[in-house]
């Protein structure tokens, strides 16, 4: 993340995302285009080996297994079907963990739904042909990143932010998106004011330096 930004300041990384989505328009477009993204993303991943065997050979058996047992216990029945420890369930932990850090009653709101994301990406990988597979993930992957760039070109008219923050804009998009649609439902309206002010700033500011940019040409 930029080196400005602190990665668990929820409003300073909210701020700075919502000055790349302002138009209602690409919004929707990235309700709808970032969780297939991530759909696509951990559908592929579940295709890697597991990475049981490595941590078996540095960390003690006694340990996976009661890790193991745990996190079997604290889930839903039906998330953990078709689910072994590989680069998907790292990804999308590590993605529900960081959302968890920066709000907490948010991120358990988005956990059946995240948790939903992780099992049909596995059950996909588990059940289909593997070329089918390819299929699936690669023409939704391609179909979420359109939408985006079709979203900020058209709409926005303005490049998307991983352009000036990748990780930043990569990561806490699908919790950005999460977070305006429970917007609209009244949750935490001081941080949406606060966000709305602050990201009016920031487009103001990022105006007039484009303006600038032009008058010195």
């Amino acid at each position: 993340m930029s080196a400005k930004l602190n990665p668990f300041d929820l409003k300073r990384q909210l701020a700075f995302y919502g000055a790349y989505h302002s138009n209602p328009s690409n919004v929707l477009i990235h309700m709808v285009g970032v969780p297939i993204i991530i759909f696509s993303t951990s559908i592929y991943l579940s295709t890697t080996p597991s990475l049981k065997p490595h941590l078996e050979s540095i960390l003690p058996s006694s340990f996976l297994h009661s890790s193991e047992s745990l996190l079997y216990s604290t889930l839903p029945e039906w998330s953990t079907r078709n689910v072994k420890l590989d680069l998907s369930t790292l990804f999308m932990g590590s993605y529900l963990l960081y959302y968890f850090l920066l709000d907490p009653l948010a991120a358990l709101l988005l956990s059946p739904i995240w948790f939903s994301l992780h099992h049909y990406s596995n059950l996909i990988s588990s059940t289909l042909p593997s070329d089918q597979v390819t299929k699936i993930w690669s023409s939704l992957f391609l179909l979420g990143w359109i939408s985006q760039f079709f979203g900020h070109g058209y709409f926005e008219r303005r490049a998307p932010a991983l352009l000036d923050n990748l990780l930043g804009a990569v990561v806490l998009a699908p919790f950005f998106v999460w977070l305006e649609f429970l917007f609209h439902l009244g949750y935490r309206t001081q941080l949406q004011k606060w966000l709305k002010n602050e990201t009016g700033r920031l487009i103001a500011e990022f105006r007039r330096e484009k303006a600038q940019k032009r008058r010195t040409r």
